[in-house]
């Protein structure tokens, strides 16, 4: 509860301290921070997910701490590389385009957060593949109070570019409570996680390439599509429908746990029967429902908190809350596909999913905007989830 207040409370700051224009210029560093970060640590991420769920460590002998530590620096190389060739490229835009350097100013911080987003969401998805959810939501909770505390301490004429820099504090702080979460949870020798990672795991990241790079479309796509050709306007109105629907991913610990106790409590998991796995998805049906529909019934008032003008994005809000229902109904089956690890037919699901929700913004965003990058998002959510239920039974 305190995650989803601090989430919209810092949307409603947001937008009620800048002007529709510049919220759609904020929310477009969104894009960057999480956007790149997404990309940059995807392989890393699926291969962590499923070596924590899939008790890889009593097999290999590794434990999941040093994976993580192991895995985590070389993510925090590739993006700390990232982040120097765009502050490369900004410094450069600054000088042959002055014009834009309002703008520049405003993203600096973005680029600069773009190490401490890929470590703390690193992090934060290793705890949640552990079913200790409750870290990536402390993490989340920096970054809003520092957004917040912006706010109130801001003179009234602040420009844009405090509020950036108060993102990326909370991204560095984020990132300390991640680790020091992450420390506690994966137990591990400092020294053993100096250790070179084995060339075999690399082999075995790599191969996980194209499903993280397609899984970060899946989730971006939309928003980078909206950053490029879609006004403004038009991205600060999806991004903070976005935001708001995000607020059931901080009670998805529930949905975690429920119906897969089976699996959580297995020494090694395995494939779980057709009924064991319907009696899964019947319990995650009725929880996703009992956060997901109250939220739709009291969507036009919550949108209302946003004033004019948020508040006419009934239907984009309402399709948002449809990709969190269906992701919440297709969890355990997401689940038992890392467990089980079809690499051809995960990579056909989600690879299908990235394309039509790319297919869908690019064609439809012209004429029907922030409505076509959500209808893409509930069609890749509807194809992966559909095809992990599929395949889980």
């Amino acid at each position: 509860m305190l995650g989803a207040t601090l989430q919209i409370a810092a949307t409603w700051a947001v937008v009620h301290v800048l002007t529709p224009e510049q919220a759609g210029i904020y929310f477009r560093g969104f894009v960057i921070a999480l956007g790149l970060s997404t990309l940059l640590r995807a392989k890393y991420e699926i291969y962590l997910a499923q070596y924590i769920i899939g008790r890889r460590s009593t097999v290999t002998g590794t434990p999941a701490g040093v994976l993580l530590m192991q895995l985590a620096r070389r993510m925090l190389l590739r993006s700390s590389l990232l982040c120097g060739v765009l502050l490369v490229v900004t410094a450069d835009l600054d000088i042959q385009a002055p014009q834009l350097q309002t703008v520049l100013q405003t993203y600096l911080p973005f680029v600069l957060a773009l190490p401490c987003v890929s470590l703390y969401s690193l992090l934060g998805e290793a705890l949640r593949a552990a079913n200790r959810t409750l870290g990536i939501v402390v993490a989340a909770y920096a970054v809003n109070v520092s957004i917040l505390l912006a706010v109130m301490l801001a003179p009234p004429d602040a420009s844009l570019t405090l509020y950036s820099w108060a993102f990326f504090l909370g991204t560095v702080v984020a990132a300390g409570a991640a680790v020091a979460i992450a420390r506690h949870v994966f137990p591990a020798p400092l020294a053993q996680g100096s250790h070179p990672i084995s060339r075999e795991t690399l082999q075995a990241v790599n191969s996980r390439e194209f499903i993280g790079l397609a899984r970060g479309t899946l989730l971006w796509g939309p928003l980078c599509v909206l950053a490029i050709w879609a006004p403004a306007l038009q991205m600060a109105q999806y991004a903070v429908a976005a935001r708001t629907a995000l607020i059931v991913d901080f009670f998805l610990p529930a949905l975690n746990l429920t119906g897969c106790r089976e699996t959580l409590r297995a020494a090694l998991p395995a494939r779980a029967p057709p009924p064991v796995v319907l009696r899964q998805l019947a319990g995650a049906l009725f929880y996703s429902s009992v956060l997901v529909v109250p939220l739709w019934l009291l969507a036009r008032a919550t949108l209302a908190l946003y004033g004019s003008p948020y508040g006419s994005q009934l239907t984009v809000y309402a399709l948002l809350l449809g990709v969190q229902w269906i992701n919440g109904l297709g969890r355990p089956a997401v689940r038992q596909a890392v467990v089980d690890w079809d690499a051809r037919r995960i990579a056909i699901a989600i690879g299908s999913g990235a394309v039509a929700v790319v297919l869908i913004c690019a064609l439809g965003v012209a004429t029907y905007g922030a409505t076509a990058a959500a209808v893409g998002s509930l069609s890749g959510a509807v194809i992966v989830n559909g095809l992990a239920i599929g395949m889980s039974l």
